[in-house]
């Protein structure tokens, strides 16, 4: 457990310091006006979500064992969590849809984006009114 705990941190660590990189590089390349560094970093974190959990699969099915667990926490929990979640989102929405559940993938959508929408919000009015 203490072992996989240090894979997710490591891994965490180097994607939050890859995030961080992506997105001052690309906001300092395109401009800030649109948050472009942050669709990158998503786009990409998505991309290599499905990426490696698709070779896993494929492994498993072909060899009958895919990357060692320790590599998939690093990888997946770990440095595509710090760089992004919205890779998880994507993946776990795809999972869904995928499995047949069509009104869970949607639910899936409207409630990330919605709620943390309203999370946020929430978020800065509370703020407001502490600073008050």
């Amino acid at each position: 457990m203490l072992e996989s705990i240090g894979l997710v941190f490591a891994g965490g660590g180097l994607g939050a310091v890859c995030r961080y990189f992506v997105t001052t590089h690309v906001g300092a390349r395109l401009g800030t006006f649109f948050p472009w560094g942050t669709l990158v970093v998503n786009t990409a974190g998505s991309f290599l979500m499905g990426l490696i959990l698709g070779m896993l699969l494929l492994l498993t099915e072909r060899m009958g064992s895919g990357i060692s667990e320790s590599a998939r926490l690093f990888l997946t929990v770990g440095f595509l969590g710090g760089l992004t979640t919205f890779s998880s989102f994507s993946m776990e929405t795809l999972t869904l849809l995928r499995g047949g559940s069509t009104f869970y993938a949607f639910a899936n959508i409207g409630g990330n984006v919605l709620l943390g929408l309203a999370a946020a919000g929430l978020g800065l009015l509370l703020a407001a009114r502490l600073s008050a």
